[in-house]
């Protein structure tokens, strides 16, 4: 019975293991995006996208107009919580993105609610992003943290930029 109870334990695992790799992750291949980030440019696959440097300072100044969407990484997200941002994430024209936030998207646009004692995000998304009244989450396939399952993750985080970018609003699928 215990040789039974392994041998299914193993196919279980095997067949596990192999859904994983094999899931269906389609390279972004519309328009060029232009994209503003604060902190390391994330390993993409997607040739058609810029990736430019910003400070929080460039932030704050508003030197992201030109872009069609800014990202903002795990290391500065305890900065882009405090108070004099949460008006930029409010008026902005291009819809900001937070990476890996453990904190909801009210810690960003709430100026009264530190990072620190926002809510957990539950959801475990690995993309949050905030447009005017509309927040957004998007997360790993099957919750597994690895390159391939994020660069999917960016790859369909620019198919909402796009449609963004094409008719002014957030559309997600």
């Amino acid at each position: 019975m215990r040789k039974f109870f392994i041998l299914i334990t193993l196919l279980f695992i095997i067949t596990s293991c192999s859904q994983e790799a094999n899931f269906d992750s389609p390279i972004y291949s519309g328009s060029k995006l232009k994209i503003g980030i604060v902190g390391d440019k994330p390993k993409i696959r997607e040739k058609n996208i810029s990736l430019i440097s910003l400070s929080m300072e460039d932030i704050l100044q508003n030197k992201f107009k030109n872009l069609d969407s800014v990202f903002i990484t795990k290391r500065y997200l305890k900065e882009a919580a405090k108070p004099q941002y949460a008006e930029v994430y409010l008026q902005s024209p291009i819809p900001f993105i937070f990476i890996e936030s453990e904190k909801v998207y009210l810690a960003f646009i709430d100026d009264q609610l530190s990072y620190e004692n926002a809510h957990t995000n539950k959801s475990e998304d690995y993309l949050i992003g905030f447009y005017k009244d509309t927040y957004w989450g998007l997360g790993l396939h099957n919750n597994i943290k690895n390159e391939k399952t994020i660069q999917d993750c960016y790859s369909r985080l620019f198919v909402i930029l796009e449609r963004f970018k094409n008719t002014g609003e957030i559309i997600i699928d």
